[in-house]
């Protein structure tokens, strides 16, 4: 019997831990690559199309160009990228994939914290060139945390 009541000590104390655990933390279901890139594309989609604007999602592995978006006779070309939450804290992007004349909006999910809002950086393609930074491993990265403290959160009135 000394057993069976250890155990069921036990089992008390985890559910209580538990349970305070559900307390504390957002509950954050890691998404694929695939899933957040297909989040993100959509989700700036609906936003542009909300704006106005009409837009056509391109499908494919190897794109250069996720949206193609026209309003008032003038065509505009974007690129998407995604993460899923601040702890990202970057986007991954080649400078050489940075052209003239390309918008890029950078999307946050935030899937940690589904009370809020998701978030979108617009940036032109001179701006992304100034943002990026380098690593020695060779990869160019964009920081979500340079992004936020400099005001691009929104920057949709660049798309004219």
């Amino acid at each position: 019997m000394a057993n069976l009541s250890l155990y069921s000590q036990t089992i008390t104390s985890n559910q209580t831990s538990m349970m305070e655990l559900e307390k504390t933390s957002t509950p954050y279901i890691k998404l694929d690559k695939t899933l957040t890139g297909i989040s993100c594309e959509f989700l700036a989609a609906g936003e542009l199309a909300r704006r106005g604007f009409n837009v056509s999602v391109t499908f494919g592995n190897t794109k250069a160009i996720d949206l193609l978006v026209e309003k008032d006779g003038k065509q505009f070309k974007f690129q998407v990228k995604g993460i899923q939450r601040n702890k990202s804290i970057c986007w991954n992007i080649s400078r050489h994939k940075i052209e003239p004349g390309l918008f890029f909006i950078l999307v946050n999910l935030n899937a940690d914290k589904l009370n809020e809002q998701v978030e979108f950086f617009v940036l032109t393609a001179e701006e992304m060139t100034i943002k990026l930074k380098h690593v020695k491993s060779g990869r160019d990265y964009i920081d979500y945390n340079l992004l936020k403290r400099e005001g691009y959160l929104g920057g949709w009135e660049k798309i004219k």
